[in-house]
């Protein structure tokens, strides 16, 4: 019979011992979740274009005829060189995007190096080309020297009369060379 107390006594220790353990394990995750994860930077795509039209948008020499879209629909038409470069000193990009005069709706254009923003236009009016943007606040402090091929122009369409966000973004593969 003292046998048997001594086997349960036994058992109650390990389960006890195993929860101690299971709960320190939880505890251990959770501080290590709140204190220590680096939490994900993701930019927000607002609603609304920016009331802000870029102020590095030059005009296109251009005369291409408005894209033929159904009412109520929309369309861009863009050229790109699918290379920019950014300098650290003067943290700024440069690259070559051009929003015809054919497109019919206004655009945002947007840097991404692995998947975050770096870099984001005002509203750019068809018949605009952009030639540099400065990067976002604290963006040239997290880029290195080097050639990232994980990078992306991200064109953001706004409707030109209610300002609001078209259904369809375009994303267009680009590679982005950081220098001092």
């Amino acid at each position: 019979m003292m046998e048997n107390n001594e086997n349960k006594a036994k058992k109650q220790r390990i389960i006890i011992a195993a929860l101690i353990l299971g709960m320190m394990f939880c505890i251990g995750i959770t501080i290590w979740a709140v204190f220590f994860r680096k939490p994900e930077t993701k930019s927000l795509v607002p609603d609304y274009a920016p009331q802000q039209t870029e102020q590095n948008a030059e005009p296109l020499e251009d005369n291409s005829r408005s894209l033929d879209v159904p009412e109520g629909g929309g369309g861009i038409s863009l050229e790109y060189e699918n290379t920019v470069n950014i300098k650290l000193s003067d943290k700024t990009a440069y690259f070559s995007y051009k929003h015809p005069s054919s497109s019919t709706q206004d655009i945002v254009l947007c840097i991404e190096v692995n998947g975050e923003i770096i870099a984001r236009s005002g509203t750019i009016k068809p018949g605009n080309q952009l030639k540099t943007l400065p990067l976002l606040e604290g963006e040239a402090d997290k880029l290195s020297e080097g050639t990232y091929t994980d990078a992306n122009f991200r064109v953001l369409s706004y409707d030109p009369q209610s300002g609001e966000k078209a259904m369809v973004d375009t994303v267009a593969k680009i590679t982005v060379t950081v220098e001092k």
